[in-house]
């Protein structure tokens, strides 16, 4: 175990507190003002998106490129009463834009039914298998897609020979032409003010510019609209879209709309992740977003869908057991694959291949492997001969690059700057790695391993009901982290060898989990110096979750 070396979030200038403005701006405690003011706010018009989510600060929807051309055929087939067919992904964002878009055109009265690729018989994306089949047994006058198609231009040119249309929602990289469909609506096209959208907040916008809730939404269009932002707030947390600007408002409002009164499956997920009143970000990324994922990790993700759009309580708690059973299959797989990979080496990229991994949770390995080591990860299973490989890297790379760089080698490939996917021939695994490996230390050039950013220690964080006035807090606006450090007053283990401590000094109890690094057991007077992120709970008060052991401050 390797202590991490750490420094302050933000250096703090000699003179006035330079948060004051913040503080006296929104009457903030001096100590939540210096937290927003530590993640880069530095003047009170910045909080605005999370201290007042008002309608009237978020964008226009008819300004998102391609939305108007996609009401104008949303509409004409809704009057024509032709048949529509969602067509979503199988992670957590595809699901939640898929129950959202159901929704809303049930709420205009269209004919409308939903499909969800296998993430193991069909893959991500448009397959013209899939699409033929929907031809076949549901005969749709028009497809819409969600959180996929951006790149999909021969089955879009496969599907005009069919007599289908298709209206292309997506956030993924573009690629270098467009789909010829009817409409692409894309954050990156033309210079729109939040290119930051997840698919979700795509669909989001797209909904609210077809019930003509524009530019802002009044009355009950209003209510209906703050409805479909908790999925909005669930679908952008799981895809670790960052939480600034509008996405903070449009998540803040979906948050606290989670607090008061859900449907029946939302307050099945809700009690199965313990959460009491609304939630936060980390709620939602640490509790609920796993269920929902685990559905379509271990097989079709209908179900999720089924369970945001249920309105039968009965049908909620059947659909919910499931889910928890599917996550509690999928954890345990997941341990399992993660022991048994070799550790990381001192590599610019760590890329490993294990034939017989589940595919299902390859992409939840990576991201531990990048997060323990501050580098690019990837890990790789084999499927019918073809070595499928999940990708995360930390902030400041950018995978889009590694995967061009990869290009001779392999099959195809896509995503986002920190998440992406891609496939090729087992016997390239050398050629891949090498490629990535060369692309990542060149984006690494001159750049050392970045130290754990801190907040300060345990005095310098407000309650947790201050913490929850700068909600949303994750990717682009980091949940607190405090330095706590002391002689361990107490230590005992409970469950599957975690530890729960107290340190002299801290008046709260810190977990430390049995995945995190950590030392030996520490013994009673023995020192601990090590980063924590502050738990709330109405019941049971403040306790600390352990994130690393901390050793020197960085230069």
């Amino acid at each position: 175990m390797e202590a991490k070396a750490w420094r302050l979030r933000r250096e703090i200038p000699a003179g006035p507190a330079p948060w004051r403005a913040l503080a006296a701006a929104w009457n903030l405690d001096p100590r939540l003002a210096r937290l927003a003011w530590l993640r880069g706010v530095d003047q009170p018009e910045g909080l605005a998106w999370r201290l007042d989510p008002s309608w009237t600060r978020s964008t226009d929807p008819h300004l998102l490129p391609g939305v108007d051309a996609a009401v104008a055929r949303i509409r004409r087939a809704v009057d024509a009463r032709e048949r529509i067919v969602v067509y979503g992904d199988y992670d957590v964002d595809g699901v939640t834009a898929t129950a959202l878009l159901m929704r809303a055109l049930e709420r205009l009265g269209a004919d409308v039914s939903f499909f969800i690729p296998n993430r193991f018989s069909d893959g991500y994306g448009l397959h013209l298998d899939c699409i033929r089949e929907l031809k076949e047994t549901r005969d749709p006058g028009l497809l819409i897609s969600v959180d996929c198609g951006v790149r999909s231009v021969a089955e879009v040119a496969a599907s005009s020979e069919l007599g289908l249309d298709w209206v292309i929602t997506d956030h993924h990289a573009l690629g270098p032409e467009l789909p010829a469909a009817c409409a692409v609506v894309h954050p990156h096209l033309d210079g729109y003010a939040n290119p930051f959208l997840a698919g979700v907040g795509v669909a989001f916008k797209l909904a609210q510019a077809l019930i003509g809730a524009a530019p802002h939404p009044v009355g009950a269009d209003a209510a209906f609209l703050d409805g479909m932002l908790k999925l909005v707030a669930i679908g952008t947390v799981a895809d670790v879209m960052p939480l600034v600007d509008e996405n903070a408002l449009l998540v803040r409002r979906g948050l606290d709309s989670l607090g008061g009164r859900n449907g029946p499956g939302l307050a099945a997920l809700l009690r199965a992740a313990k959460k009491e009143g609304a939630p936060g970000g980390q709620d939602i990324a640490f509790g609920v977003a796993p269920r929902l994922n685990a559905v379509g990790r271990m097989g079709g993700a209908e179900d999720a869908v089924r369970l945001l759009l249920t309105r039968d309580p009965a049908e909620a708690e059947t659909l919910m057991i499931r889910v928890e059973a599917l996550n509690q299959e999928r954890r345990a797989i997941q341990e399992q694959l993660a022991a048994r990979l070799p550790r990381p080496e001192d590599a610019a990229f760590d890329l490993v291949l294990d034939p017989s991994a589940h595919k299902g949770v390859i992409g939840i390995v990576a991201g531990h492997r990048m997060r323990a080591t501050g580098r690019p990860a990837g890990v790789c299973t084999v499927v019918d001969g073809v070595a499928h490989c999940s990708l995360r890297a930390p902030e400041g790379y950018d995978l889009g690059g590694l995967l061009a760089l990869a290009q001779p080698f392999i099959l195809g490939g896509g995503g986002h700057r920190a998440a992406a996917g891609l496939s090729f021939e087992p016997s390239r695994l050398a050629f891949v790695r090498q490629a990535l490996q060369r692309g990542a230390a060149e984006q690494a050039a001159g750049r050392e391993l970045p130290p754990l950013l801190v907040d300060g220690g345990h005095a310098d964080l407000p309650d947790d009901a201050d913490l929850a006035r700068l909600e949303p807090f994750g990717q682009g606006f980091a949940p607190a982290l405090a330095k706590l450090e002391g002689a361990v007053a107490a230590s005992a283990v409970f469950g599957a060898d975690h530890w729960k401590l107290r340190l002299a000094g801290t008046p709260d109890p810190l977990t430390w989990f049995a995945g995190r690094e950590r030392p030996s057991q520490p013994v009673i007077g023995e020192r601990l110096c090590v980063a924590a992120v502050p738990q709330g709970s109405a019941r049971w008060g403040r306790s600390w979750l352990v994130d690393a052991p901390l050793g020197e401050v960085a230069p």
